[in-house]
């Protein structure tokens, strides 16, 4: 696998959190249980966090790339 591979795997997987995550933005204040809705409100907490975890990852992978690509 090389790095472009990972690269590409890590763009795809943050395009489908990020889609995940407007769908549950989008459904948040539709009315449910409590139970429901601290659960919908973790997951999106969670997904946020996730993205931008995995934007930093993707960032550092990239910056290595161009580093061992000159």
């Amino acid at each position: 696998m090389t790095l472009q591979t990972v690269i590409d795997n890590l763009k795809n997987t943050i395009a489908g959190k990020e889609q995940a995550l407007a769908l549950f933005e989008a459904r948040r204040h539709i009315p449910r249980a409590d139970v429901d809705q601290m659960s919908m409100i973790a997951t999106i907490e969670f997904l946020r966090i996730n993205v931008g975890e995995l934007k930093r990852i993707l960032a550092d992978i990239e910056d290595v790339n161009r580093l061992t690509s000159v």
